[in-house]
């Protein structure tokens, strides 16, 4: 929300806030920020893990060319998701390698407020003369997305906010593509949890650049973060899983006390 609607709402959250027996947010960091931040008991607030529907994730291989290395990133696109940091990082290891080595794919929304955000970042790219190793692949829809995920070796949204969901991640590795993400937000937990990917230090494009040569160089330790995220979704980050862990939350109080 805009100014001054968002402190307005806010103020109202943390006026009627008591009015509820119980809360649900997406991650155990967004329960505990919400917690301060509401001014409300962390016991009532309930981290239910989100969810996707699997169905069409996973039923292929992600790419098994090695050259060039694909890196992909898949979300809105605007300052606070953070491509500027993964163009700069793309950046920086076109320098330390040969022509065609690395390539980036971006996909997601571009809403009307960041189209000057987006064109900077165009003609950087078109200046640094790597226009022929970047796909502006734009919006897609749920086939489309499935099938540019399957191009990727790695993605990586590295968010200069402190997510509290991360679906893209959930969704690249259904498909067994690792992540390369900030450590914070809920990233830390989801990483630890799925087993799927590698943290670096937040808002560094060096980091990233790093992440993504270590996964390059490293193709066994690729396919096990990318094997192990896959399982862990498929298992336990369905929407059918998800469900299930809100109707526990349900229960937990509307169950009659005996």
């Amino acid at each position: 929300l805009a100014e001054p609607y968002k402190s307005r709402a806010m103020a109202l959250l943390r006026e009627r806030i008591g009015d509820a027996d119980g809360l649900i947010a997406t991650s155990r960091f967004y329960a505990d920020y919400m917690a301060e931040y509401l001014a409300v008991e962390r016991e009532k607030i309930h981290p239910v893990r989100i969810g996707i529907n699997p169905a069409g994730h996973g039923l292929a291989d992600p790419t098994a060319v090695e050259a060039p290395f694909v890196i992909g990133y898949l979300a809105r696109i605007c300052p606070e998701k953070g491509l500027h940091l993964l163009v700069e990082a793309f950046r920086r290891l076109a320098a330390r390698a040969k022509p065609g080595d690395f390539r980036l794919r971006i996909a997601g929304y571009l809403g009307a407020r960041d189209r000057a955000y987006f064109e900077e970042i165009r003609r950087n790219v078109t200046e640094w003369g790597l226009a022929g190793q970047v796909d502006f692949v734009g919006e897609v829809d749920r086939e489309e997305k499935i099938a540019f995920l399957n191009s990727l070796h790695v993605l990586s949204v590295p968010t200069v906010y402190r997510e509290p969901k991360g679906l893209f991640l959930l969704e690249a590795l259904a498909n067994g593509v690792p992540v390369i993400q900030p450590a914070h937000g809920a990233f830390p937990e989801l990483i630890e949890a799925t087993g799927g990917g590698m943290l670096v230090a937040p808002d560094n494009p060096d980091a990233i650049a790093e992440a993504v040569l270590e996964l390059r160089n490293d193709p066994m330790q690729r396919q096990q973060l990318g094997r192990q995220g896959k399982a862990a979704v498929h298992r336990d980050f369905t929407h059918e899983a998800m469900a299930e862990e809100t109707l526990q939350v349900f229960r937990k109080y509307l169950t009659p006390a005996r």
